[in-house]
């Protein structure tokens, strides 16, 4: 095995444990499994093509080293951390978990998570099998290749090589840059977006894995082919480079393109060329024990990440990357190797076995799935329930120029509530003190017309979406002559804070994220409003500091792993964390004289905030507010 294939594998799997670890390096190590799938495709399709050269390949001898290869490990994982979901894995999270073990075990996973993604969905964090996606990728480029490069004559197979790259990286491109949904005909039951298919789709990801096979061809087919030492180092500084900065903010798109260019010249040219230093070799070693690090890290830190129902402290951060390492040269050493190189070679034998283990995988949450749900409150149906208003239908749809008519409960609503979800989690407590009240919101848009922002999956594309929104919604507002009083509300975060990433799209044009820029147009919609003779409320965010108390209470409830001594919300805590919102709010209300709701009145004392009202849990996540926690909260709120 070349040596700088190795600290290629070992540098990518840390950078990919970093980014995961969030230490504020790394910002980009996403981009490890990049440089995976190109080597992959590199080293599979040197085999391939070097057997079928000397008529040698067979299908099924092809098959079982794969099997070898990745099965043993694989299972290892899965069944450690099938075992451990008794542990941490809630009623609610469950149906997914067992849905994410299927598609591991199905090599299919890429296809599963995106019907687990949504504005309202469980946190990637939360789910154990996340990283297995790029695994079942792999795995399918496993059973397209073989069969694609023995069917093309050998002369034509370069030139099918690349077009099946364009092809797929002109398809990836368009998807990426899009947040539009496919045809519900084809995912009728995703909420996943074009650029969220992007990322896990195979069609979308294939380039870079054919990427690799083009230049195993080019590395076959031209034995003499040289790359200088230096162009290599230049190319490894190019990824370093793009490991902890990047290029792009979508992905997979350009930073992609970049990394998979660099790691191909990296792949040209087997002679040694990387220093020998202590470093180097240390990089290599992690690199041996690669496949068994991936495997293990993401379910370390998605455990940490439930038991503490958030930000996992740096300190366990640091050693869950040392166990990372440790349990993956562990699984190396004594499952890796042994089943690889000194298993049964007979394949029936082999196949059952592989068999067995599958179904005896597949059985171990079964208990849990057979199990009678606890007596008490059940807070996972109940409390976590989402809540959209008054339907579900209310979120962001639009009937011509106006919404639903189910979104409004009367002909003539004398309120309107208008903004992100952070506004319809206020409606079931809203709605009994108005003389009707019509709701007027979109998830992750908040009420400010002609400004929207752009941030992870909301691109430009969206940005778009959510400004007409607003400017039908301010319109239909004005128009409606039964509205006398607006309440407005949003995470507010996406604008205000300017410690989250992202941009803006203002007045049509892509701009830096400017605060100030926020506050000054959420001023002029208020105006708009009030110079139409409209009273208008701002509903602050319910007290937040960046852990999910809706998880907390049920694993409270459920007697799940907690690491927190309590799920109540530390007063000093909010105000750290929402204070560039609340500082906002108060400018915005000091130049308007828009009164707010602060719900933080409602909630804290001196030292807390309480999270339940007697049996009702208030909060169905970080920040929203459950149905009956809505009513028990502003059910008394007289508008």
């Amino acid at each position: 095995m070349r040596n700088d294939i190795q600290f290629l594998r070992g540098l990518a799997v840390l950078a990919v444990v970093l980014y995961h670890a969030d230490f504020g390096v790394a910002g980009n190590g996403y981009l490890g499994v990049d440089i995976f799938f190109v080597i992959s495709g590199f080293l599979i399709t040197s085999i391939i093509l070097r057997q079928l050269e000397q008529k040698t390949f067979s299908f099924s001898a092809f098959y079982m080293r794969r099997a070898k290869r990745l099965l043993p490990a694989l299972y290892a994982t899965l069944s450690a951390t099938s075992l451990l979901a008794y542990f941490f894995i809630s009623s609610t999270q469950l149906d997914e978990y067992v849905s994410q073990l299927v598609g591991a075990i199905t090599f299919s996973a890429n296809m599963v998570l995106p019907t687990q993604v949504g504005y309202f969905a469980g946190a990637a964090e939360s789910k154990p099998l996340l990283h297995i996606w790029s695994l079942s990728l792999e795995e399918q480029y496993y059973f397209f290749l073989p069969l694609f490069l023995f069917l093309i004559p050998a002369r034509y197979r370069l030139p099918a090589l690349l077009s099946l790259v364009t092809v797929s990286l002109l398809w990836c491109i368009s998807w990426a840059s899009s947040s539009g949904e496919l045809p519900p005909f084809l995912w009728r039951y995703a909420d996943a977006s074009k650029a969220e298919w992007a990322f896990y789709l195979f069609p979308t990801r294939a380039w870079e894995l054919l990427a690799g096979s083009v230049a195993a061809w080019m590395m076959l087919r031209r034995p003499g082919l040289q790359v200088h030492a230096n162009i290599k180092i230049m190319a490894l500084v190019i990824l370093l480079l793009m490991v902890l900065f990047g290029v792009d903010r979508v992905h997979p798109r350009w930073d992609a393109v970049i990394v998979t260019l660099a790691t191909m010249i990296i792949m040209l040219d087997s002679r040694k060329w990387l220093p020998e230093t202590g470093a180097i070799r240390i990089v290599e070693r992690v690199g041996d024990w690669s496949y068994s690090v991936y495997l293990v890290h993401w379910p370390l830190f998605t455990f940490a990440y439930l038991g503490f129902v958030g930000d996992i402290p740096a300190d366990v951060k640091i050693l869950i990357v040392a166990l990372s390492i440790l349990f993956g040269f562990i699984q190396y050493r004594y499952i890796e190797t042994p089943f690889r190189y000194g298993w049964s070679s007979r394949p029936r034998v082999a196949w059952s076995w592989f068999t067995a283990s599958s179904l005896a995988v597949l059985s171990i949450p079964v208990p849990m799935v057979l199990g009678e749900p606890a007596p008490a409150v059940n807070a996972g149906e109940v409390m976590r329930r989402i809540n959209y208003g008054l339907s579900e239908d209310c979120d962001g749809r639009l009937e011509g120029s106006w919404v639903p008519k189910v979104c409004s409960t009367t002909d003539q609503p004398d309120t309107a509530v208008w903004g992100d979800s952070f506004a319809m989690h206020l409606v079931p407590g809203l709605k009994t003190g108005t003389q009707g009240l019509v709701q007027v919101t979109k998830s992750a848009c908040g009420p400010v017309a002609g400004l929207a922002p752009i941030t992870g999956k909301y691109t430009k594309s969206w940005a778009k979406t959510c400004v007409a929104f607003n400017d039908a919604a301010l319109q239909g507002i004005l128009a409606k002559k039964s509205i006398t009083k607006v309440v407005m509300s949003s995470t507010f975060g996406q604008y205000f804070d300017g410690d989250q990433e992202g941009m803006f799209l203002l007045d049509g044009k892509v701009v830096e994220k400017d605060p100030s820029v926020a506050i000054e147009r959420f001023v002029e919609t208020i105006r708009k409003l009030q110079r139409n003779g409209k009273r208008v409320l701002i509903v602050s965010p319910p007290p937040r500091s960046g852990f999910d108390v809706g998880e907390c209470l049920e694993r409270e409830e459920s007697s799940l792993v907690l690491f927190r001594p309590e799920c109540e919300i530390s007063v000093d805590d909010y105000y750290s964390y929402e204070k560039s919102i609340t500082d906002s709010l108060k400018t915005i209300a000091a130049r308007t004289n828009a009164e707010v709701i602060w719900l933080k009145d409602l909630l804290c004392d001196e030292e807390k905030c309480r999270v339940r009202i007697g049996d009702a849990y208030l909060y169905r996540d970080g920040g929203h507010l459950s149905i009956e926690g809505s009513r028990r909260l502003l059910g008394q709120v007289k508008l």
